[in-house]
Parts: C-alpha cells; sequence; structure tokens
C-alpha cells in the first residue's frame, strides 16, 4: 500500500511560512529546555569524579573513571528520553566557546590531580575534583543560558 502522505516539490514551498515554521520550533525548544537544577548538580559530580579519578590510586581510578563515564552516559540517555533529542556541548556556535572552556579547565585539572598522584601531596585528586565539579555545575548554567539566547536571537 503507498503512503498517502503530501510531498512537497521546492516550488511548493513558501518561504514565510517555512521561516515561521522554524521560528516556532525554536520557540518550542525554549519551552522545552527547562530542566531542573539536579541535573547541572549531578553533572558537577559525574565531572568532579572524572577529574579526580585522575589523581587517585588504583584500583579507585579505574573503578571511579568508568563510574564517571557510566553517569554521563546516563545523563544523555536521561536527556533523550525526556526530550527526544540531544545537542552536545559544541555544536551551537556561542555556546560551543564555553563548552571549549570547561573543557580547557578540565584537562588541566585532570593534569594537576595525576601530578598529585606523581609528584605531589597524595590527596591534590580531592580539591582539582571538588573545583571540577563546581566549573562543571556553574558552566552547565551558563552554556544553556547562553544556548537560549543564541536560539531566541536566531543565529
Amino acid at each position: 500500500m503507498e503512503s498517502e502522505e503530501p510531498t512537497i516539490s521546492e516550488g511548493d514551498v513558501n518561504p514565510h511560512e517555512a521561516l515561521a515554521a522554524i521560528q516556532a520550533a525554536r520557540r518550542d525548544v525554549l519551552n522545552v529546555v527547562n530542566y531542573p537544577v539536579g541535573y547541572d548538580l549531578a553533572y558537577g559530580a559525574v565531572c568532579g569524579l572524572l577529574v579526580a579519578a585522575h589523581g587517585m590510586p588504583q584500583p579507585w581510578y579505574v573503578v571511579s573513571y568508568v563510574v564517571a563515564l557510566v553517569g554521563l552516559g546516563l545523563m544523555v540517555r536521561w536527556w533523550r528520553e525526556r526530550l527526544g533529542w540531544w545537542v552536545n556541548g559544541y555544536s551551537p556556535r556561542r555556546a560551543r566557546w564555553v563548552a571549549i572552556g570547561l573543557a580547557a579547565l578540565m584537562i588541566g585539572l585532570m593534569g594537576v590531580s595525576m601530578y598529585g598522584q606523581s609528584y605531589g601531596p597524595w590527596w591534590l585528586f580531592i580539591p582539582t575534583g571538588l573545583v571540577g565539579g563546581v566549573a562543571a555545575a556553574v558552566c552547565g548554567r551558563v552554556w544553556i543560558r547562553v544556548w537560549r539566547r543564541e536560539l531566541e536571537e536566531g543565529v
């Protein structure tokens, strides 16, 4: 049985209607992207654990690293199940700079954490993990605000 869905050819597309549909979709996304602060706190905890893991002794390094990666995967899954889509941190034009800044900070903190395991005080993974967790939670909120503004402005 053939599908009876109408097909649209280039001549049938009204640019004004298409633009209105895009703007309506952006408004719908803006309304949907209100999520609980607990998501940022969980993201901060997972990222803090990811940073701290690099300075932990074995076997805690491997266990913590796996727990953090599984936690990030579960957060993506929760978001997709709740909203039906996922936007990675690097795809929006303006908001990607928040994600890049956070990634640079996290890499630096991971290096400091590893330094503590090899040369510095053994407990250095604790403050680096705390700083990484707070930074991730704050940057998560900043990222979403920048992305929402980007959507509102139609960039």
